[in-house]
């Protein structure tokens, strides 16, 4: 078994990311498991996750000493809330857990968000172990401590930034994946390649067969690479209060409002992030930040993954920059991440709303033009 490890060296608590193949399998615990402040804990998931790997990481856990009870939450981005919070601490609480317990996140980024948050405020604050189960998660969601519910005005609204004690990314999660999670997922890491600059965007685009068929291998160096600027960013901006950490905000403030405005019902995270993250790019071209050569390659890469790119034409436009401006990340003026260059994002402030509402109507379309 060969697999990548990464440390995110943060001052309050450092800990390590496992990439790779058969990390949870029998045989594996007692490597990559740390060691704990308790032997008794809880393993989250949801309906979807608990018939396929539940039982699996149960065993790999009781190989190194630790016992879990399971708590299975319903699956859906429309069950990060309060409410399903709120069992959640019922649960966990029936379950016995005791400050020195510890909490697994078994899924994606929905019950990484809940049990992060879980694991953060139950008894003051338990051991967490991140175990991400789709890309989006492996690759984002699960490194950096954030997590949060949703309110009713917008997205991850109330959390709070709590370290795991590990991550461990095993890409054999990822063969029992959706066609649409896999995309979706991928939406996020092109968003990473953009950021990164030309050697990551460029192994993308030679690699993109092999990452299509899920070949484990590939999968991997797609995930360290990814984990690896993740941490770069959470290592020089842990709280998210400098500014650093804006960058990975790339698409995201048109992505969270065209989620609101569908209900989460009409796209999942990582394809309306794709869609932000190309309605970025073409308002950098607008405003003459980015070139005619890089947008173009950067829309065939998004094409070439079979990314969705296109506002859908119901969409208000005036509806959706109000809900951009709701934004948790926005700031007083309309703001957005916009890239100069491959690798050379910048938090663009007052933008000008006409220009961008102007920008936002031509994303409609199905054919971008420059």
């Amino acid at each position: 078994m060969t697999f990548h490890k990464l440390t995110v060296p943060l001052p309050s608590r450092s800990y390590p990311v496992y990439i790779g193949s058969g990390l949870t399998k029998t045989g594996t615990a007692t490597e990559f498991v740390p060691i704990l402040y308790g032997q008794r804990g809880v393993v989250v998931t949801n309906t979807t996750i608990a018939p396929l790997y539940l039982e699996q990481v149960q065993e790999w856990l009781r190989q190194s000493g630790y016992l879990s009870s399971a708590i299975i939450l319903p699956d859906g981005e429309e069950f990060k809330n309060h409410e399903t919070l709120m069992r959640l601490y019922e649960d966990i609480f029936k379950a016995g857990l005791q400050r020195n317990s510890f909490i697994c996140a078994l899924g994606g980024g929905v019950i990484g968000d809940l049990a992060g948050y879980a694991a953060a405020t139950y008894m003051r604050g338990v051991d967490l172990l991140q175990i991400p189960t789709t890309i989006l998660a492996q690759v984002d969601s699960a490194i950096g401590g954030k997590n949060g519910v949703n309110m009713g005005a917008g997205k991850n609204l109330v959390g709070t930034t709590y370290q795991p004690r590990v991550v461990i990314s095993d890409v054999d999660f990822i063969s029992t994946l959706s066609e649409r999670d896999v995309l979706s997922g991928l939406g996020e890491v092109l968003k990473y390649g953009l950021l990164a600059g030309d050697d990551f965007v460029s192994f993308l685009e030679m690699n993109r067969k092999e990452i299509l068929a899920r070949e484990p291998r590939s999968l991997a160096t797609m995930i360290h690479f990814c984990s690896r600027i993740k941490a770069d960013y959470v290592v020089r901006d842990e709280f998210d209060r400098l500014g650093v950490r804006a960058a990975l905000n790339l698409g995201h403030t048109v992505g969270h409002a065209l989620e609101k405005i569908f209900a989460y019902k009409r796209f999942i995270h990582g394809e309306a992030v794709a869609i932000g993250t190309v309605a970025s790019m073409v308002l950098a071209h607008e405003l003459k930040l980015m070139s005619d050569a890089v947008l173009q390659r950067a829309l065939q890469l998004f094409k070439d993954f079979g990314l969705p790119t296109v506002i859908p034409e119901e969409v208000d436009v005036g509806q959706l920059i109000e809900l951009m401006q709701r934004d948790k990340k926005a700031e007083e003026s309309l703001s957005m991440v916009l890239l100069h260059g491959l690798g050379d994002p910048h938090l663009e402030k007052a933008l000008d709303p006409l220009m961008l509402k102007a920008v936002l109507e031509r994303c409609k379309k199905s054919q971008l033009e420059l």
